[in-house]
């Protein structure tokens, strides 16, 4: 099954994402400790570098997002039902986004930079690629009484929040009732029928702190009113329950959401543009002279900057070097332009993978050029942008340096 997300035009399917594998009770072991032994070839899939994963790679877990490292791509959730469990010792879930890892906000693609820490957040996450065991260190002595075995599922493959993940699935949540000194609100889901995300009745925190988008501004409130169907975005509860979120954000028609996902996907595109699409090198074949050809396969991204890029193929493409966080040396001036040969579109693509494959030729080729590898590739028609300092990598040290994870 292909899996690709509702934006703009584009296709749908579904995606499993809730945190079953906490609630079903595993017992706790350590983090560092033996893998389950009735692995699953599909759930223990371990990434590699000539592969993208199966559909339904990894598991599903959920939470809210409490840490990140946005030049790096990585970041820590608070899982659901761990407000109180040990006593506030339960460890976070750190993660590290893997290079075709994709992050949706508002119904569109966006950047971990982009989400506000406290969001929920729901996701997938796949056992770490070989040779990234330590990306996200052990944890220390003290917390791996309490580890679960989710833990070593650390590279995310897919992070969305609430308004994605039930809009996604054609569901929305009806007001059943809304008591502003109380401080509650009932909503029901509605739409599609479903097994994953919250499927019965529910009262969330809501109060005028709230964020209530109606149309294209934000109004008291007030103008929150049984028998509306809405979207909402969760986040942190001051309760001590196991699974009580407040609502955060919530939008009253389909002009706020609309106007919401707009926003974001300009966002995202324009953040795109400036730092180039993300790709993976397929083969590579030397010439004479320095030079070659390189087969490269684009991550699943905005079909608009594909197109982008379709439209100005016949001017070459700038390649730059990158690395798994998606960070570039000096992109704007560490790249080689190479000619277009051939553009290839598979018509179902695997998790992660646009589909789109294209040969180039080079007079010469970098180092960096080599099957397996992440590149950055530029659309002719994008300004050239020089990268603040502390996006890029200035030294072999730094490389070194982001190669693992600092925990608090």
């Amino acid at each position: 099954m292909n899996r690709r997300h509702s934006s703009g035009g584009e296709s749908a399917c579904r995606l499993l994402a809730w945190c079953g594998l906490l609630a079903a009770g595993v017992s706790a072991a350590a983090a560092d400790g033996p893998l389950p032994a009735a692995a699953d070839p599909v759930r223990d899939f371990v990434p590699v570098q000539n592969r993208f994963p199966p559909a339904e790679a990894g598991i599903p877990l959920a939470g809210e997002l409490v840490q990140i490292d946005p030049v790096n791509r990585r970041g820590a959730l608070r899982p659901d039902g761990m407000h109180e469990t040990f006593a506030g010792h339960f460890p976070l879930h750190w993660f590290a986004l893997l290079p075709y890892g994709e992050v949706w906000y508002h119904g569109a693609r966006a950047e971990l930079r982009d989400v506000p820490l406290g969001t929920h957040l729901h996701g997938r996450f796949l056992l770490p690629p070989a040779g990234e065991e330590e990306t996200i260190p052990s944890l220390p002595e003290n917390l791996r009484p309490h580890a679960r075995p989710e833990l070593r599922y650390d590279h995310a493959v897919l992070l969305e929040d609430d308004f994605t993940f039930y809009a996604r699935r054609k569901r929305a949540w009806r007001v059943e009732s809304v008591d502003l000194d109380k401080e509650k609100i009932e909503l029901t889901p509605v739409g599609e029928p479903a097994t994953d995300g919250i499927t019965t009745p529910y009262r969330f925190d809501f109060d005028r702190i709230t964020r209530v988008w109606q149309g294209r501004s934000l109004v008291d409130a007030d103008a929150v009113e049984p028998g509306m169907v809405v979207q909402v975005n969760l986040g942190w509860s001051q309760g001590w329950g196991q699974r009580e979120w407040s609502v955060i954000d919530i939008w009253l028609d389909d002009e706020s959401r609309q106007a919401a996902t707009a926003a974001q996907r300009l966002r995202h595109l324009r953040h795109q543009r400036q730092r180039w699409v993300p790709a993976r090198i397929d083969a590579v074949e030397p010439e004479d002279y320095g030079g070659g050809t390189v087969s490269l396969t684009f991550f699943d991204v905005d079909p608009q900057l594909l197109g982008e890029l379709h439209d100005s193929r016949d001017k070459g493409f700038g390649v730059a070097v990158s690395e798994n966080t998606l960070r570039t040396w000096y992109h704007r001036g560490d790249k080689k332009i190479g000619d277009v040969l051939r553009w290839e579109a598979s018509p179902e693509p695997p998790t992660g993978s646009s589909g789109i494959r294209v040969t180039l030729q080079f007079a010469e080729l970098l180092d960096g050029y080599r099957p397996g590898r992440i590149v950055r590739v530029k659309a002719d028609p994008w300004k050239f942008v020089t990268m603040p300092p502390e996006e890029r990598y200035l030294s072999r040290e730094d490389l070194e340096k982001s190669s693992r994870m600092v925990l608090p």
